[in-house]
């Protein structure tokens, strides 16, 4: 049996992903610290739920000591939040120097590794949808320290693979998160924080959708590549938040640290690694609505996506089973040259 090493593998992505590498049969050493801001079942409480089903968990400090018989590694552990406000040497000391160390250990026995990055590597991208080729443009410190995260991972020469998730949302979100915000406002008849500039669109993931694209690029990911993994479709904030229903909104200073527009192109993960979205938004804000509101029932699954949103850049190639590629429908607010 396989053992692979997850750090950050009790919070929102990551005790996700632990739950779904044991129910694909892997080993699962996970190593968290706990320094974050957790859901209900989530932290702590992951940590119950996956130490029973046999996970071997460590709370502490992820090292190169963890990675010792681990055929791979997925690194999620970082400080996160595009709007952080931590002090760059703490953002580089968490976020950078750890990612060194641990694909340094990775790469010295012939280990897979992969790093889980973000879609705010592009700041604001000339070109919607982004491919993954397109520059680099941080436009703050978390972003910053997560391109310099993806050079420390691929300057060894092992087996590293980048991820790029857009946006991920679902049940178990950080509470300091737009949409857990969004929903508790709700549910509490306060108003909205909102922080938006106008005109803002997000292209959003389904936590399901994004552990499903982690495992795809720990699977299939080539050596030295970085991968979208978005929703395949960028939604205006005001859509998003008129979808929860009718309510006030507080007006909050916008960051200039977010970017206006995200939108990922998808051809290159659909073609290499089989990747493809298979929650709607409405159907996964529903489900996260219900998790955070019991009594609540989840919405009913929508229609599979099965069309990836590209760009005239974009990786080429045949994807996996019946999906023909095409240009998605794209927000007013975004251009693309393809």
């Amino acid at each position: 049996m396989a053992l692979v090493l997850v750090t950050g593998g009790l919070g929102f992505i990551g005790a996700r992903l632990c739950g779904a590498l044991l129910d694909a049969g892997f080993a699962v050493r996970s190593v968290d610290n706990l320094s974050g801001t957790y859901a209900p079942g989530r932290g702590a409480g992951a940590a119950v739920r996956l130490r029973a089903r046999g996970a071997d968990l460590a709370i502490e400090e992820a090292r190169a000591a963890h990675v010792r018989d681990a055929e791979a590694v997925i690194h999620l552990a970082a400080i996160p939040g595009v709007r952080s406000r931590r002090a760059a040497s703490e953002l580089w000391s968490a976020n950078v120097e750890p990612t060194a160390e641990l694909a340094r250990a990775a790469a010295a026995q012939g280990s897979r590794f992969v790093l889980i990055s973000t879609s705010s590597v592009y700041g604001n991208a000339r070109e919607l949808p982004t491919p993954e080729d397109a520059p680099l443009a941080p436009l703050g410190g978390y972003a910053e320290s997560k391109v310099a995260a993806e050079e420390a991972a691929l300057a060894h020469g092992g087996d590293a693979v980048i991820v790029r998730p857009f946006t991920v949302y679902g049940p178990g979100q950080r509470p300091e998160m737009a949409f857990a915000r969004w929903i508790a406002a709700r549910a509490a008849g306060e108003p909205a924080p909102w922080h938006a500039a106008p005109g803002s669109a997000r292209d959003f993931t389904y936590v399901d959708d994004a552990v499903a694209g982690i495992l795809a690029a720990l699977r299939h990911g080539r050596a030295g590549e970085a991968y979208n993994l978005s929703g395949w479709r960028s939604t205006p904030l005001e859509e998003a938040l008129a979808s929860l229903g009718a309510g006030d909104v507080q007006e909050l200073p916008a960051a200039a640290s977010e970017a206006l527009v995200t939108s990922g192109c998808g051809r290159k993960a659909a073609a290499e690694l089989g990747y493809a979205p298979r929650i709607d938004l409405a159907t996964g804000l529903g489900r996260q609505v219900a998790a955070a509101i019991p009594g609540r029932p989840p919405a009913s699954p929508g229609p599979a996506r099965a069309e990836p949103s590209r760009s005239g850049s974009g990786s080429s190639g045949a994807v996996r089973g019946s999906v023909s590629p095409r240009p998605a429908a794209r927000p007013a607010a975004a251009t693309s040259p393809g």
